[in-house]
């Protein structure tokens, strides 16, 4: 019985295990063959599909690279020209103010100097005069018996005399002597 064993096995082994054995040798060299295939054809792929995306981002960095420059020499031109309109409005808005100041301190020294000259007028005019009326005792017009000083200084100059009328007592204020009189 062994050797009938042995012989089935034997039999069995070469009829039937040893060529399923091939056939499957052959099919695991053939899915061999065919995974290295698959394997190198994604490998293709990928690196196929790497390079066209790095392409492609190298494409859009560049874009992005150039829209930038661009933008910002845009920016650059505009803040230069906002600068030299800036500049030319602040010169104008200067000159204006400077012109404004000018006019309004010329007005203030015209207006000090007809001021000073009104001071200077009055300092240099004066008008003296003595005259005496003996017994008087009574209000209304004064009457002078003699007018024995008659200083008269107007504006420097000594333009009038006789600026009281002694038969009258009119008193005559001369022409520029305008102002405050003290009669006692």
């Amino acid at each position: 019985m062994m050797k009938e064993n042995i012989e089935d096995i034997s039999r069995f082994l070469k009829l039937e295990l040893v060529p399923d054995v091939k056939i499957n040798n052959g099919h695991i060299e053939d899915n061999f063959n065919l995974t290295i295939k698959t394997a190198n054809n994604i490998m293709d792929y990928v690196e196929r599909s790497m390079t066209e995306t790095a392409d492609k981002v190298q494409k859009t960095f560049e874009t992005m690279a150039s829209n930038i420059t661009q933008n910002l020499e845009e920016i650059m031109q505009k803040s230069s020209s906002n600068l030299n309109a800036l500049q030319k409005l602040t010169i104008d808005n200067e000159v204006a103010i400077a012109n404004d100041f000018t006019t309004k301190l010329n007005n203030l020294v015209a207006k000090i100097d007809t001021r000073m000259k009104q001071h200077e007028d009055f300092i240099t005019t004066s008008v003296a005069v003595c005259a005496e009326a003996f017994s008087h005792m009574s209000r209304g017009t004064v009457r002078y018996a003699s007018v024995f000083m008659d200083s008269v200084l107007i504006k420097g100059a000594s333009p009038v005399s006789e600026v009281l009328d002694p038969k009258s007592g009119d008193f005559v204020v001369p022409p520029g002597g305008d102002g405050i009189y003290h009669i006692s």
